[in-house]
Protein backbone atom coordinates (compact mmCIF):
# COMPACT_ATOMS: atom_id res chain seq x y z
CA UNK A 1 0.00 0.00 0.00
CA UNK A 2 1.17 3.74 -0.34
CA UNK A 3 0.65 6.01 2.52
CA UNK A 4 -0.98 9.90 1.05
CA UNK A 5 -1.34 12.31 3.92
CA UNK A 6 -0.97 15.71 4.89
CA UNK A 7 -0.29 16.78 8.25
CA UNK A 8 -0.43 20.32 10.02
CA UNK A 9 -0.05 21.96 13.30
CA UNK A 10 -2.84 22.39 15.76
CA UNK A 11 -3.46 25.50 17.60
CA UNK A 12 -7.01 24.98 18.61
CA UNK A 13 -7.61 21.16 19.38
CA UNK A 14 -11.22 21.54 20.36
CA UNK A 15 -12.24 23.39 17.01
CA UNK A 16 -10.49 21.02 14.93
CA UNK A 17 -11.90 17.53 17.37
CA UNK A 18 -15.35 19.32 16.33
CA UNK A 19 -14.59 19.52 12.56
CA UNK A 20 -13.09 15.86 12.53
CA UNK A 21 -16.18 14.63 14.22
CA UNK A 22 -18.32 15.79 11.41
CA UNK A 23 -16.14 14.25 9.27
CA UNK A 24 -15.00 10.82 10.61
CA UNK A 25 -16.00 8.12 13.16
CA UNK A 26 -14.47 8.65 16.55
CA UNK A 27 -12.70 5.16 16.92
CA UNK A 28 -10.70 5.99 20.40
CA UNK A 29 -7.15 7.56 21.46
CA UNK A 30 -4.48 5.30 21.02
CA UNK A 31 -0.76 5.77 22.95
CA UNK A 32 2.21 4.73 19.91
CA UNK A 33 5.46 4.33 21.38
CA UNK A 34 7.72 4.32 18.48
CA UNK A 35 11.44 3.17 18.61
CA UNK A 36 13.87 3.99 15.39
CA UNK A 37 16.63 1.62 14.32
CA UNK A 38 19.33 2.48 11.70
CA UNK A 39 22.57 1.36 10.44
CA UNK A 40 23.60 4.15 9.56
CA UNK A 41 26.26 6.65 11.41
CA UNK A 42 24.32 8.14 14.86
CA UNK A 43 25.63 11.32 14.24
CA UNK A 44 23.65 12.63 11.58
CA UNK A 45 19.94 11.94 10.50
CA UNK A 46 19.80 8.99 9.11
CA UNK A 47 18.42 8.57 5.31
CA UNK A 48 16.71 4.91 5.92
CA UNK A 49 15.34 3.49 9.20
CA UNK A 50 12.60 0.96 10.46
CA UNK A 51 10.60 1.64 13.23
CA UNK A 52 9.28 -0.54 16.26
CA UNK A 53 6.42 0.59 17.90
CA UNK A 54 4.70 -0.38 21.01
CA UNK A 55 0.75 -0.28 20.53
CA UNK A 56 -0.74 -2.10 23.80
CA UNK A 57 0.46 -5.43 24.11
CA UNK A 58 1.19 -5.45 20.14
CA UNK A 59 4.62 -4.80 18.19
CA UNK A 60 5.04 -3.73 14.65
CA UNK A 61 7.74 -3.12 12.74
CA UNK A 62 7.34 -0.45 9.93
CA UNK A 63 9.54 0.83 7.21
CA UNK A 64 8.68 3.47 4.48
CA UNK A 65 10.04 4.68 0.98
CA UNK A 66 9.46 8.03 -0.24
CA UNK A 67 7.56 8.44 -3.34
CA UNK A 68 7.14 11.84 -3.90
CA UNK A 69 5.79 14.79 -2.15
CA UNK A 70 3.32 17.04 -4.21
CA UNK A 71 1.62 20.04 -3.15
CA UNK A 72 2.28 19.55 0.81
CA UNK A 73 1.39 15.73 0.15
CA UNK A 74 3.38 12.77 1.03
CA UNK A 75 3.43 9.60 -0.89
CA UNK A 76 5.23 6.81 0.84
CA UNK A 77 5.81 3.16 0.05
CA UNK A 78 5.02 1.60 3.40
CA UNK A 79 5.56 -1.85 4.66
CA UNK A 80 4.47 -2.99 8.13
CA UNK A 81 4.26 -6.34 10.48
CA UNK A 82 3.86 -7.77 13.31
CA UNK A 83 6.53 -9.30 15.62
CA UNK A 84 5.43 -11.93 18.09
CA UNK A 85 8.95 -11.85 19.86
CA UNK A 86 10.20 -8.52 20.48
CA UNK A 87 13.31 -9.32 22.54
CA UNK A 88 14.44 -12.05 19.80
CA UNK A 89 13.82 -9.52 16.97
CA UNK A 90 15.42 -6.50 18.29
CA UNK A 91 18.71 -9.20 19.13
CA UNK A 92 18.48 -10.12 15.54
CA UNK A 93 18.91 -6.27 14.03
CA UNK A 94 21.24 -5.75 16.75
CA UNK A 95 23.03 -8.60 15.38
CA UNK A 96 23.31 -7.17 11.73
CA UNK A 97 24.36 -3.92 12.93
CA UNK A 98 21.07 -2.05 13.63
CA UNK A 99 21.50 0.74 16.41
CA UNK A 100 18.29 2.60 17.95
CA UNK A 101 18.69 6.42 17.71
CA UNK A 102 15.11 8.11 18.31
CA UNK A 103 12.47 7.53 20.53
CA UNK A 104 8.65 8.96 19.63
CA UNK A 105 5.94 8.92 22.41
CA UNK A 106 2.71 10.13 20.45
CA UNK A 107 -1.30 9.92 22.19
CA UNK A 108 -3.27 9.56 18.77
CA UNK A 109 -7.18 10.26 18.71
CA UNK A 110 -8.70 8.40 15.60
CA UNK A 111 -11.28 9.32 13.48
CA UNK A 112 -12.56 6.89 10.50
CA UNK A 113 -14.01 8.34 7.83
CA UNK A 114 -13.66 5.20 5.86
CA UNK A 115 -11.44 2.50 5.42
CA UNK A 116 -7.68 3.06 4.96
CA UNK A 117 -9.01 6.71 5.16
CA UNK A 118 -8.75 8.76 8.63
CA UNK A 119 -7.72 11.77 10.28
CA UNK A 120 -5.07 11.48 13.18
CA UNK A 121 -4.77 14.38 15.80
CA UNK A 122 -1.63 13.63 17.84
CA UNK A 123 0.34 14.92 20.54
CA UNK A 124 3.64 14.36 20.11
CA UNK A 125 5.78 14.61 23.53
CA UNK A 126 8.28 17.41 22.99
CA UNK A 127 6.45 18.32 19.69
CA UNK A 128 3.04 19.41 20.19
CA UNK A 129 -0.19 18.68 18.40
CA UNK A 130 -0.76 17.72 15.03
CA UNK A 131 -3.68 16.76 12.44
CA UNK A 132 -3.04 14.55 10.41
CA UNK A 133 -4.86 12.88 7.37
CA UNK A 134 -3.77 9.60 5.72
CA UNK A 135 -5.06 7.46 2.70
CA UNK A 136 -3.78 3.74 2.45
CA UNK A 137 -4.17 3.97 -1.02
CA UNK A 138 -3.30 1.19 -4.04
CA UNK A 139 -0.71 2.60 -6.31
CA UNK A 140 -2.89 3.23 -9.27
CA UNK A 141 -5.04 5.37 -7.01
CA UNK A 142 -2.52 7.75 -5.17
CA UNK A 143 -3.70 11.08 -7.55
CA UNK A 144 -7.13 10.34 -6.25
CA UNK A 145 -5.99 9.82 -2.71
CA UNK A 146 -4.20 13.28 -2.73
CA UNK A 147 -7.39 14.67 -3.95
CA UNK A 148 -9.10 13.56 -1.13
CA UNK A 149 -6.69 14.19 1.15
CA UNK A 150 -6.41 17.74 0.12
CA UNK A 151 -10.51 17.68 0.13
CA UNK A 152 -10.08 16.64 3.93
CA UNK A 153 -7.88 19.04 5.63
CA UNK A 154 -9.50 22.22 3.56
CA UNK A 155 -12.52 20.80 5.27
CA UNK A 156 -10.67 21.06 8.72
CA UNK A 157 -9.46 24.37 7.86
CA UNK A 158 -6.05 23.84 6.65
CA UNK A 159 -4.68 25.17 3.37
CA UNK A 160 -1.79 23.97 1.28
CA UNK A 161 0.46 26.72 2.99
CA UNK A 162 0.13 25.16 6.69
CA UNK A 163 1.21 21.41 6.14
CA UNK A 164 4.03 20.93 7.49
CA UNK A 165 6.33 18.85 5.13
CA UNK A 166 8.59 17.42 7.79
CA UNK A 167 8.59 14.33 9.50
CA UNK A 168 8.29 13.99 13.66
CA UNK A 169 11.16 12.10 13.71
CA UNK A 170 12.96 15.11 11.91
CA UNK A 171 11.32 17.46 14.07
CA UNK A 172 12.47 15.63 17.29
CA UNK A 173 16.52 15.18 15.47
CA UNK A 174 16.18 18.85 15.16
CA UNK A 175 15.45 19.57 18.77
CA UNK A 176 18.02 17.63 20.13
Amino acid sequence: MIEVEAKARILDINDIRNKARKIGKYKGKQKKIDDYYTLENLNKYPGKSLRIRKLDRIYQVNFKKSINFKNGIHAKKEVEFKVSDINGFIKLIEDFGYKKWLRKEKETELYEIRKNFHIEINMIKSLGSFIEVEYLADIDKVDKARTEVIGIMKKLGFSGGEFVKKGYTKMLWDNI
